[in-house]
């Protein structure tokens, strides 16, 4: 079966050149609004297609929020990350330690990413 060939568009090109200045783990819809004052041509359809593109070649990973939509990070070192309940921020962390043990299974941890709740410096102080 023949690869099909990524193509890199004009519009590829926009969304990528606006979500790396976007360093705040954006959804989605956030690039959408960024790109829309660049371009409103390009709808939103092309533009989560060319964000899962970009996570799909590894230029971009998906962060997975429970009670939000995902966020997308040009980080893709393996990283932890923390979400604000109050303001919604999502933010790169490190955590320190080794991995954790799975118990009561017969399986090793390799890797993974974790997302951490709690409130961001900004809204504990104004708390």
């Amino acid at each position: 079966m023949q690869q099909k060939a990524k193509r890199n568009t004009r519009q590829k090109q926009l969304v990528r050149s606006v979500f790396e200045k976007m360093y705040n783990h954006p959804t989605a819809d956030m690039v959408c609004a960024e790109v829309a004052k660049a371009d409103p041509t390009i709808g939103r359809a092309t533009v989560y297609r060319l964000l899962n593109s970009l996570v799909e070649e590894g230029s971009a990973i998906k962060v997975p929020v429970h009670d939000g939509a995902d966020r997308y990070d040009i980080t893709v070192k393996p990283h932890d990350h923390a979400k604000c309940l109050q303001c919604g921020k999502v933010l790169d962390v490190s955590v320190e330690g080794e991995l954790p043990r799975v118990k009561d299974v017969d399986f090793t941890v390799q890797g993974g990413a974790v997302l951490y709740y709690g409130l961001c410096r900004e809204c504990s102080q104004n708390t």
